[in-house]
């Protein structure tokens, strides 16, 4: 399985592990885990270049960095791999509840084209 989604430093491993239980293969990993955590405690403008050239996803929960600096890099005409955060509605020890939103939207929008694209969850 390659990964797809990364988590970003500030989410949990938990929901990493909740996302496999619903489905085995899930192409999620997180960011501790990833290139033997080489990326942990980078910019995040570095962190989405990176994760653009890896066409990975970045999923968390910081809704007040992550789209200004993701907004940014689509404005320079940089871009970014694409997005997806959880909205204050989700707590961040939902685990359960995370991992259903996540493997619900990955199923419908596994194939999409996520250039530059942002997603809240829940979606309205």
């Amino acid at each position: 399985m390659k990964p797809r989604l990364l988590a970003d430093e500030n989410t949990s491993h938990r929901l990493v592990s909740a996302c496999r239980q619903i489905e085995g293969e899930f192409p999620f990993i997180h960011i501790s885990d990833w290139e033997s955590g080489a990326y942990l405690s980078v910019k995040d403008p570095a962190l989405l270049m990176t994760l653009r050239e890896h066409g990975m996803v970045l999923v968390g929960f910081d809704r007040a960095s992550i789209p200004l600096h993701a907004g940014t890099l689509t404005r320079e005409g940089v871009g970014h791999a694409g997005v997806t955060l959880f909205r204050r509605s989700v707590p961040t020890t939902a685990y359960g509840k995370q991992a259903r939103l996540l493997v619900n939207l990955w199923a419908e929008a596994k194939g999409w084209d996520w250039a530059d694209r942002i997603e809240y969850l829940p979606r309205p």
